[in-house]
């Protein structure tokens, strides 16, 4: 069979895998199975590299994901809201990512240089130009990512992700092993998506590029305003990182963003096994809105079960853990840590906006709150900024809880949910997570060593928030525990 033919003969409008479940379940485990290699690699070479040159790292990493925005242009949001998807259409998604791609790479070969300056970091010149080259794998891999997102075949995503952050992970501590310093970073990055590139390219067989570039032109509206939309996005969420680096230093935005992705990544892992399924499955349920309105209950409630206490253990334990995994030398990331736990047990409950307000095709809606909420989160950033990294992460917590109303509004007017609902549905984890972060913090009162506070507690808290959700919320206790159960048996 060639290779058109295995592409005619795949229907991406409305087949593959229709088991929400199912595809929760390979979602949960391509996201743990690739963040938690990513988490680990990075505490591993962050304690090996020191935070200079891991900062060094962190200040490209802001570039990095602006053009990695750019190349997705909101065509991946636009394609899966398609009724269908053809050959040309897919080809033609191709070839706006590939020149995309080179436009880019070129662009950041002219632009390294003025960003190095801009940090006043000299090291950062051709870190920059390495990694844009490296553009052009990440295009490999958007139009197949997408078509396997549209059947739902995230089996194969999950290979993919899993297999590239590990071999990535891999090809940076041998980079280290030898020498190559903040350059084993960009090795892992770079390593990283040649090979889930390769593998997305080889399960999802997509059409060879082509020149017709009108058959996309009905998307460009939809897909331009996500784009705005998260493009203004990118901008609150990276403000901080621009302004630590640029005003405090690499070694600054070092502590900033490790604590940043030690938060990230279980946010990521738990809000986003939800949330790729989400959008999709809000896609098809448009026209019953009460169907939306439990989709959206069942995933926050979901949500807090597992990251309101995570959040809330990572805070308090932070003392403990900083210095025990990455050394005295990080010991200044531990009140940003604390800090951004707030934030990112919000964020993980608040992930679900963006696919509810895509899914149900207000794009507009999505772009205004966006603007909103790049407004008031930089003024947070700024207003901070008096009293360092730490006040800029105090600034972006502030902001992230004055925005919740609004998303709250938001799903009240669209989805027909009530306030009291909304809220109650996250009861349960807030307060369990409240008592399981009591129960660690009395250790504190003890003499034990950090590393057997840690284990204790850490038992501690998630023995107590079990406890505390089977006896006062029994109900909400075993409910999450069956869906869990026909999640990992990818029952419907």
């Amino acid at each position: 069979m060639n290779r058109a033919a295995v592409f005619e003969s795949h229907d991406y409008g409305d087949g593959g895998d229709r088991s929400g479940v199912n595809g929760v379940k390979w979602n949960a485990i391509a996201l743990i199975g690739r963040q938690g290699l990513v988490l680990a690699f990075s505490l591993l070479l962050a304690r090996l590299l020191g935070p200079e040159a891991y900062g060094i790292i962190a200040q490209a990493a802001i570039y990095i994901a602006l053009t990695t925005l750019i190349l997705d242009q909101g065509l991946t949001a636009a394609l899966i809201s398609r009724a269908r998807v053809t050959r040309d259409v897919a080809g033609a998604a191709v070839t706006v990512n590939f020149l995309l791609a080179a436009a880019l790479a070129g662009l950041s070969v002219l632009l390294a240089g003025p960003i190095a300056t801009f940090f006043r970091t000299p090291e950062l010149n051709l870190v920059l130009i390495a990694l844009g080259m490296g553009l052009i794998l990440k295009a490999a891999a958007v139009v197949p990512r997408m078509l396997l997102m549209r059947r739902m075949r995230f089996k194969a995503i999950a290979v993919a992700d899993i297999a590239g952050s590990a071999i990535g992970g891999i090809a940076g501590v041998v980079g280290f092993a030898f020498g190559a310093d903040y350059w084993a970073l960009v090795l892992q990055l770079l390593v990283s998506d040649l090979v889930a590139a390769v593998i997305l390219q080889w399960a999802a067989r997509p059409p060879a590029p082509n020149l017709k570039l009108s058959v996309l032109r009905d998307d460009a509206g939809f897909s331009g305003r996500v784009f705005a939309g998260n493009l203004i996005s990118f901008a609150s969420r990276n403000t901080d990182n621009i302004l630590v680096g640029r005003f405090f230093g690499a070694d600054a935005l070092a502590y900033y963003s490790l604590a940043y992705r030690v938060l990230l990544t279980p946010i990521q892992m738990i809000g986003q096994v939800v949330t790729r399924v989400l959008f999709p499955a809000i896609s098809r349920s448009r026209a019953d809105l009460p169907r939306v309105g439990e989709l959206i209950l069942r995933s926050t409630g979901h949500i807090s079960l597992v990251a309101f206490p995570l959040m809330g253990l990572i805070a308090v334990s932070a003392p403990d853990t900083v210095p025990t995994v990455l050394g005295d030398q990080w010991l200044p990331a531990v009140g940003v840590l604390q800090v951004l736990a707030i934030t990112g047990a919000r964020q993980a409950v608040t992930a679900v906006n963006a696919p509810v307000l895509l899914g149900l095709g207000l794009a507009q809606t999505h772009l205004r709150f966006n603007i909103l909420a790049a407004a008031v989160q930089i003024a947070g950033m700024v207003a901070g900024m008096p009293w360092g990294y730490f006040g800029v992460a105090v600034g972006y917590t502030i902001a992230g809880i004055l925005l919740t109303p609004v998303i709250i509004a938001l799903q009240v007017k669209h989805a027909g949910l009530s306030w009291v609902r909304q809220l109650r549905v996250l009861t349960p984890a807030l307060v369990g997570s409240l008592v399981a972060c009591a129960a660690y913090g009395a250790l504190f009162l003890t003499e034990m060593q950090p590393w057997v506070r840690i284990i204790v507690g850490l038992l501690a808290g998630m023995v107590t928030y079990a406890g505390y959700l089977f006896v006062v919320h029994r109900r909400t206790f075993d409910k999450a525990f069956a869906d869990m159960v026909a999640i990992v048996r990818g029952r419907r």
